[in-house]
């Protein structure tokens, strides 16, 4: 596996045999123009695929987390203001954060399910193209393991159930 390839990688994943691995991001290869192991006019197909920019949900969820930390930025400003002027003790200034540390956190809830939803759509996508989502070698062709029904990529070692 070269650096471009190491470097592409971000979310770790599960094979089908249980195995947490780095998966490739074949969008980020494609934009910074680093192939790697896949052909370019593949990479550019899946990277299509996948989606190269932000979805709707992902625009939504980028602009709710600016507003999230917006909101806390301004209540903790607020609470520190008032804490300072002597309006409030500690234990009410802390009590007075609730509200914003809530909506902060929802927001990055929301954010980190929507970045599941993009890696899962992700080894689909390397899957239906019979490449190895993990290092992105080909796996078209290989024998299937009789005792799980997953093929095991000859590259890295990941077993990947194909449909």
């Amino acid at each position: 596996m070269t650096d471009d390839t190491r470097r592409s990688q971000g979310v770790c994943i599960q094979d089908a045999r249980g195995r947490s691995v780095p998966q490739l991001d074949p969008v980020m290869m494609h934009v910074s123009r680093r192939p790697g192991i896949i052909p370019p006019p593949l990479l550019h197909e899946m990277a299509q695929e996948i989606g190269i920019g932000l979805t709707r949900a992902s625009r939504t969820a980028l602009w709710l987390g600016l507003a999230g930390l917006l909101c806390l930025g301004i209540g903790v400003a607020v609470c520190i203001m008032r804490l300072v002027s002597g309006d409030i003790g500690l234990g009410r200034a802390v009590t007075s954060m609730v509200p914003y540390t809530g909506v902060w956190v929802a927001v990055l809830g929301a954010w980190i399910a929507l970045r599941k939803v993009r890696h899962e759509r992700i080894g689909r996508v390397m899957l239906r193209h019979l490449r190895c989502p993990h290092c992105g070698y080909d796996i078209r062709g290989l024998p299937v393991d009789p005792t799980d029904g997953a093929t095991v990529c000859p590259e890295c070692g990941c077993a990947w159930k194909l449909s």
